[in-house]
């Protein structure tokens, strides 16, 4: 058996396992009291803020594909980017991260290792967009914790590695600028890691430094961190908006960290559909911060509904208006 098919059957095996684990002990009373208080006019505006993120997600990777010279038009970008979520979703071992890269090359005429490329710059952003939202977790935290362990911790630790995180994106931008000559030191720093780990730092590192191309833009980088920043801004609105939704009387510290909890989960290994992990994370996260469990279930459900549905619609139309299927990806996938 491939090693492909034994990760795709211990996903599955997680994924069910968790999805157990979330709906073995569910009260059906409780749970339909909960979702009968739920104020729609909230999740659907929820869903919309959600959709609004692949807008700041193709805006911004117009910025980074700026110095190939012909610029992209937006809605190919939006397109790659609904396109590459929607198989993710569908199709198992990310496909999507295939899928993305081929729809925009179709699109626009870019060389598919030039948008690969700025796929990894993404990535980084991205990270550069998580500390900040734990920075900003940080900052909308209640000032006098008092006696609560939890915002006690949360203040202390998601500073910590806030600044931490922040000071290695520094570091890295700084090394990725200097190109070939910065190599050797970053190689020296990731040597500290197992070799899997430093592996995959490497390319990181190599695919961010062939991403920034043969420009100095440093207006296009700042824009490209300012968006970055409000996907994740937007993403605790969403959530937020789905606090009010449910009645959940939280601070908007706790989107900003629920927003990083879901982040940390898709990344796991899972069966497509995120249907599992995703669920038993997001309640969790929810009782930590004090909510009902019938309520944190609900909310996981519906919030799982609102983050993947529309999304994942909007895809499969969008494929079958590029004359493509989702089984070409995963054939494409299979043959890694």
């Amino acid at each position: 058996m491939s090693n492909q098919r034994v990760r795709l059957l211990l996903t599955i095996l997680l994924s069910l396992i968790a999805l157990w684990w979330f709906s073995h002990d569910i009260h059906w009373h409780e749970l339909g009291t909960a979702m009968a208080g739920v104020q729609v006019q909230w999740v659907i505006l929820a869903a919309v803020v959600l959709l609004g993120e692949f807008w700041i997600r193709a805006f911004r990777w117009s910025v980074l594909l700026r110095p190939l010279g012909n610029r992209a038009r937006l809605i190919d970008l939006l397109a790659a980017s609904v396109i590459g979520a929607g198989v993710n979703t569908l199709v198992p071992l990310r496909a999507g991260e295939l899928a993305k890269p081929v729809i925009a090359v179709r699109r626009t005429g870019y060389s598919l290792s030039a948008v690969i490329a700025t796929n990894v710059m993404e990535r980084v952003f991205d990270l550069l967009g998580m500390v900040s939202i734990l920075l900003l977790m940080v900052l909308a935290l209640p000032g006098d914790p008092g006696d609560d362990v939890l915002v006690q911790n949360l203040k202390r630790y998601g500073a910590l590695f806030g600044v931490l995180a922040a000071s290695s994106l520094v570091v890295f931008f700084a090394l990725a600028t200097q190109r070939e000559a910065a190599r050797g030191a970053f190689s020296r720093i990731t040597a500290l890691a197992p070799r899997p780990v430093q592996d995959r730092l490497m390319g990181l590192f190599d695919g961010f430094v062939a991403g920034l191309g043969s420009t100095r833009d440093a207006k296009g980088l700042l824009q490209a961190a300012g968006l970055s920043v409000a996907l994740w801004v937007n993403g605790a609105i969403a959530i937020y908006l789905l606090f009010i939704a449910f009645g959940i009387q939280l601070p908007f510290a706790a989107a900003c960290f629920t927003g990083v909890a879901i982040a940390l989960t898709v990344a796991l290994p899972q069966a497509p559909g995120f249907i599992g992990v995703f669920h038993i994370a997001i309640e969790k996260t929810m009782v930590l911060w004090g909510v009902e469990a019938a309520s944190a279930k609900g909310f996981a459900i519906v919030f799982w509904a609102v983050s993947f549905v529309p999304v994942t619609t909007l895809a499969v139309l969008a494929l079958w208006r590029e004359g493509l299927s989702l089984g070409s990806f995963a054939r494409s996938d299979d043959e890694e």
